[in-house]
């Protein structure tokens, strides 16, 4: 994305976010589009409004969600992400491995809405 036009301060916030750790992507993606959601429906809804403006910040919460499912991450991690940050109840597996499947499933959510784009 070119941002050359676009004013200092909007530039600079756009290179502090871009610089986040993924984890920290990761937290304000499910801040953001799924802490306060329903349904997954509302989640892809919701997703899909901002991917019709700018997907920047999307592709960004993609590629870090799939690098914190693949690096190795410490005993709780994953489980803390989605009930802590996105605020979601898992059912049947209150583990890491469940929480795991739950990412994964917003990582595919994602991913399917920017390849429509």
């Amino acid at each position: 994305m070119d941002t050359s036009g676009l004013p200092e301060s909007v530039r600079r916030r756009i290179a502090q976010r871009s610089a986040l750790a993924p984890m920290d992507k990761v937290r304000a993606l499910l801040h953001g589009y799924v802490a306060d959601a329903e349904n997954f429906d509302e989640i892809r809804a919701e997703l899909l409004r901002t991917a019709r403006t700018n997907d920047l910040f999307l592709r960004q919460y993609l590629e870090a969600l799939d690098v914190i499912l693949v690096e190795p991450q410490p005993p709780g991690t994953l489980l803390r992400l989605v009930e802590d940050d996105a605020n979601w109840g898992i059912d049947h597996d209150q583990s890491d491995d469940g929480a795991a499947a739950f990412l994964r499933e917003v990582a595919e959510t994602l991913r399917s809405i920017i390849s429509r784009i």
